[in-house]
């Protein structure tokens, strides 16, 4: 096939697709809510990566939506009470994790307070990577250390296993209790529950029971 009818065919069918690129942007951001963080990678199927840069950057301009860091963007809303805000640290984590094909661990703490574990509501202190330690910058929101992890708890990454196994860890095994897994257990969907069991293997021994019995096995 000709180089240049390839060419004009891509254009053709991103047209087609999407009719206008920037209409095809806003529909995509706005179709993912305003607690969403992306990339341009994240429109990669829109055709030119340069056109899609373009495209983001008109829309910096006329403020629809606002740049975090360098390649980073975020739609800004107005809260009644403290102003405009944008996405969360979360949010902009798992846009540059996309982008950047990471697998993170969560923090210990964190994962715990999303739980319902904990009560505490710890910064975001250091995500789990395969590859080496490093400073992640989030733009104005913090920075983010993301600390090698062993092979075995980089298994779970992506994974409702990997969440729970890093809150058990932030409590402890002297502090953990079946009456304070009861509530958890009820928000595990059944394809959760398969998961945890599968991953029974790359838990530390102490962990399992309390894997089978969120898994809602006794």
């Amino acid at each position: 096939m000709p180089k240049k009818w390839c060419h004009n065919f891509g254009i053709l069918r991103m047209k087609t697709n999407y009719g206008d690129l920037q209409s095809g942007l806003l529909r995509r951001i706005n179709g993912k809510g305003p607690d969403w963080a992306f990339t341009p990678s994240d429109f990669a199927d829109f055709g030119d990566p340069r056109s899609v840069g373009k495209g983001l950057t008109r829309l910096v301009k006329i403020g629809t939506i606002r740049r975090v860091r360098r390649g980073v963007y975020e739609v800004p809303h107005e809260n009644p009470i403290i102003g405009t805000v944008g996405t969360d640290t979360d949010a902009v984590i798992a846009a540059i994790a996309r982008r950047d094909g990471l697998k993170l661990i969560p923090p210990s703490a964190h994962a715990a307070n999303l739980l319902g574990l904990s009560t505490q509501v710890a910064a975001r202190a250091a995500d789990g990577i395969a590859g080496r330690a490093r400073v992640l910058s989030t733009g104005g929101k913090s920075e983010v250390i993301l600390r090698r992890r062993s092979t075995k708890t980089m298994a779970l990454a992506g994974r409702t296993s990997s969440w729970v196994a890093e809150a058990l860890r932030n409590i402890g095994r002297q502090h953990i209790t079946s009456a304070r897994l009861a509530e958890l257990r009820t928000r595990f969907s059944t394809a959760d529950r398969r998961q945890l069991r599968a991953d029974l293997r790359y838990v530390p021994a102490w962990m399992r029971p309390h894997f089978l019995f969120l898994a809602g096995d006794e």
